[in-house]
């Protein structure tokens, strides 16, 4: 199984010398919460993490962290008596050092169910040298009064008339109607929306996301506040089902709002799935960021299904559609996916493979398996968290300790176990070194000036400053480039070199490595 980029340990040993400092400063946590009825010496719960209280029905409950650096999964664990019979719990939100975390409790002989929602805390840690240890706060009963029964009742949650949001202040639950203001057109929903994932922005904003209908916005610490939805990109192709899994919205750690499209192509140019063995799987990935001042949608990132499945690190990977993105706290450019294998066998099990794609510099960053072994994994979504960096003793803060951690931990090499055996690439270089590499050998034909030249002339609307640029990164790079050039549709080709050329031009720190490939590309 492939290691992850960044090291560190998951679970230190209670007084180890590296306690301090071993967890990683970001997380994923799985939405669907563990149980665990032990919290002593028979638990594998880690005892810096646990915070416990008790239920709306009075039983006690702890919570613990199993943590583990990205893009492995972490797992919030709950402790409960034998004796209390939970129907389920799952993750609603993380933020900071807070995790929303609904409960619902199966009563003894009844058919209903009990809801509880806890928000877990992190403080500094137990034993961290911090003032705070961890805490499990149990959120008061949210109930509608009469009065707001009788005013919201018979409207939907959100509508072309508002929304309806449900905030809690001083220990108390109140329901406010805000009107829904469109920022461009007319608003694509009257009672149709649904919330998919609540992101928190920032230290004010909340963005509710539907991932068929855009983005809701609302600052909740302001009195007069409106809810204001944002449609996705105009140019992102709507997956025919399951936009779940296919795309994705996330929060950076700066504040920024990303957005991830995973979207089926034809060799054609044609949008959508074909049947075409020579694009049956092929797919384009492409980013987005919000621009906050006007709520526009920025492109910054596309790669094609091509671009990934020639690279080296990729041998072993099944040519899939990749599903579930996630976007780093670390770096916006490093996106983790999931692919599927799906059993040819009844009954057997599935084999998922975890990726992190570089879209800047267009590599793999880490391949490794993924521990479960059924394909709807895909659907359940995963919450980046800096929680973790609580427990430490001195918790990194901001984008550039988090890019100077990940250098300073990156240590292993990944290795990808493909049928029980170690995969080495055909020059005999690790997974790792390979993917950030162009071939040795020149591929003088497909770099010939005269290709270059016949490619760039067929495309529609090229300026000519542009073109020349574009000439400069296609002949330097062995023939790569332009082999990825001519894999993709016509009609994609100019957005694709727009990206290059901007790519190559960004003043940013990047990599050795990254350096390296645009020096030799």
């Amino acid at each position: 199984m492939a290691a992850p980029l960044t090291t560190g340990a998951t679970q230190p040993p209670a007084g180890s010398s590296a306690a301090a400092t071993a967890y990683p400063h970001w997380v994923l946590f799985e939405q669907r919460v563990a149980e665990d009825s032990a919290v002593g010496s028979d638990s594998t719960a880690d005892a810096r993490t646990v915070a416990a209280a008790r239920t709306s029905t009075g039983h006690p409950i702890a919570v613990s962290l199993r943590l583990a650096a990205p893009p492995a999964e972490s797992r919030l664990c709950v402790h409960l008596p034998p004796s209390v019979d939970r129907k389920y719990a799952t993750i609603l939100a993380a933020h900071g050092d807070s995790v929303l975390i609904q409960i619902a409790f199966k009563p003894r002989g009844g058919f209903d169910q009990e809801i509880d929602y806890f928000v877990y805390i992190a403080g500094g840690g137990a034993g961290a040298g911090l003032p705070r240890p961890p805490s499990l706060c149990l959120l008061p009963p949210c109930y509608r009064t009469e009065e707001e029964a009788k005013r919201y009742g018979s409207r939907p949650p959100v509508g072309a008339s508002g929304g309806e949001v449900l905030l809690l202040r001083a220990g108390e639950w109140t329901v406010k109607r805000l009107p829904v203001t469109a920022t461009r057109g007319k608003l694509p929903f009257s009672c149709s929306w649904s919330t998919h994932t609540t992101l928190p922005v920032g230290d004010a904003l909340l963005c509710w996301v539907d991932p068929y209908r855009g983005l809701i916005f609302a600052d909740v610490l302001d009195d007069s506040s409106t809810l204001r939805h944002v449609p996705f990109p105009a140019d992102a192709a709507r997956p025919a089902s399951g936009p779940a899994s296919s795309r994705n919205v996330c929060a950076t750690a700066d504040g920024a709002v990303r957005f991830v499209n995973v979207s089926p192509r034809c060799c054609c140019g044609g949008a959508g799935a074909t049947h075409c063995r020579s694009s049956r799987h092929a797919y384009t990935i492409t980013t987005w960021t919000l621009r906050m001042d006007d709520m526009a949608w920025v492109m910054d990132g596309m790669v094609d299904a091509t671009e990934l499945w020639r690279l080296d690190a990729y041998a072993g990977v099944p040519r899939e559609q990749p599903a579930r993105p996630v976007v780093s706290l670390d770096d916006p450019h490093a996106i983790s996916f999931l692919v599927c294998e799906r059993s040819d066998k009844d009954y057997g099990d599935d084999t998922l493979w975890v990726i992190v794609v570089d879209m800047r510099c267009k590599t793999l960053r880490s391949v490794s398996l993924h521990p479960g072994t059924e394909w709807y994994i895909v659907r359940d979504r995963v919450f980046p968290s800096t929680i973790s960096s609580c427990f430490n003793s001195s918790p990194s803060t901001g984008p550039s300790a988090a890019r100077k951690s990940r250098h300073t931990e990156t240590i292993e090499t990944p290795e990808l176990l493909v049928d029980g055996e170690l995969y080495q690439n055909r020059a005999g270089h690790s997974v790792l070194q390979s993917s950030c590499k162009s071939p040795t050998e020149p591929n003088t034909q497909a770099s010939s000036t005269s290709t270059i030249l016949a490619a760039l002339e067929e495309i529609p609307g090229l300026p000519r400053d542009d073109m020349l640029k574009a000439y400069s990164i296609l002949s330097l790079d062995n023939g790569r480039r332009l082999i990825a050039l001519l894999g993709l549709p016509v009609s994609l080709r100019k957005d694709w070199l727009l990206m290059e050329i901007k790519a190559s031009e960004a003043a940013c720190s990047m990599c050795a490595t990254c350096t390296a490939h645009l020096r030799y590309a």
